[in-house]
């Protein structure tokens, strides 16, 4: 699996090289804003609870690849998970006119019919972070969430010594969170940790949920030896609770982002190890995709809608990094 992903990790770099050294390059000096919209052309990054520190690096690389290109790149969507607010945010992207959509969806079944629309409209939809594979997208960027779940399993099996009872914190109903837990469970029966020693924990998203849910686990549950936390806020809200518990070093928790405040507990020995995932990199590359797309610069046939089969690769695993004590100096924003 290693030499596979290597692979897949190798073809998307030459891809987006590729796609990057074939564009116009971006402005120095102060003319570089004043150039950021000279087609005229639109693309719409779609997010969802897009307050959360999380899409820090997103808005940057989508903003940058639209600097580099030339053209507008509007980030929008809505503060919560209401997925009714993404479809209408989608359906206005489409009113206006907009070259190509990027789209995390909040649920991937319930934004099928709005993605279809658009591409049947000849508006090029890449999904990111979270798919819709049942939709007409013609591709997926994002982390390959199974496998974070596996190197998150075997970091936090390795911290508590690959015995003892474990808390899994997630938000049930979310298609990549429920693929990092089955990557964690895998990788934890490999250590001999039972099914019914994993307990499962809802953060909402929210990591004053997540601190008072770790608080209810490790009540309910004062065995607990760790904590794996499988989205951004997680690891802040168990770090708190182990911190207010006097239980630092004892709970060893692996967390997942880098916002500031989860390096912060990195920093301060509080949680273990998070994984990083390439947000930037998946806006960066998905605007380059769309604006390829749109411009023919990539030909793998002379032309690839009457052909009616799309040059962009199936999917796109950007991968995670892992940052520790060792290494957090670099994540910080």
């Amino acid at each position: 699996m290693a030499k596979a992903l290597s692979i897949l990790l190798a073809i998307t770099t030459v891809v987006f090289a590729a796609l990057y050294f074939s564009g116009p390059r971006r402005a120095q000096g102060p003319a570089a804003g004043a150039d950021a919209t000279a087609t005229g052309e639109e693309y719409l990054f779609v997010g969802v609870s897009v307050g959360n520190a999380y899409w820090i690096d997103a808005r940057v690389g989508f903003g940058d690849a639209g600097t580099d290109l030339g053209v507008k790149a509007k980030f929008d969507g809505p503060q919560g998970s209401d997925v009714k607010q993404q479809v209408d945010t989608v359906e206005k992207g489409i009113a206006r006119g907009v070259k190509g959509i990027i789209l995390s969806p909040a649920e991937p079944q319930a934004v099928v019919p709005v993605i279809n629309k658009a591409v049947e409209a000849g508006i090029p939809v890449l999904t990111v972070d979270t798919d819709s594979p049942n939709s007409k997208r013609y591709t997926f960027i994002g982390t390959g969430n199974y496998e974070a779940g596996v190197i998150g399993g075997k970091l936090l099996g390795e911290a508590i010594g690959g015995k003892g009872k474990v808390g899994l914190l997630t938000i049930p109903g979310q298609w990549n969170l429920e693929e990092r837990v089955r990557g964690y469970r895998d990788a934890l029966a490999k250590f001999g940790i039972k099914k019914e020693d994993i307990i499962i924990g809802n953060d909402r998203a929210e990591e004053g949920q997540a601190k008072a849910e770790a608080e209810r686990m490790l009540q309910a549950h004062p065995d607990l030896t760790g904590f794996g936390c499988v989205d951004a806020a997680g690891g802040v809200g168990v770090a708190v609770a182990v911190r207010d518990a006097g239980k630092k070093g004892v709970i060893k928790i692996i967390a997942m982002d880098r916002n500031d405040a989860t390096l912060d507990f990195i920093k301060k020995g509080f949680i273990q190890a998070s994984l990083a995932q390439r947000t930037y990199t998946m806006a960066y590359l998905g605007l380059q995709m769309l604006y390829g797309l749109n411009h023919d610069r990539i030909k793998m046939v002379k032309d690839w809608r009457k052909a009616a089969t799309c040059p962009l690769p199936a999917l796109v695993d950007t991968g995670t990094v892992v940052i520790t004590q060792e290494n957090v100096e670099f994540f910080y924003h």
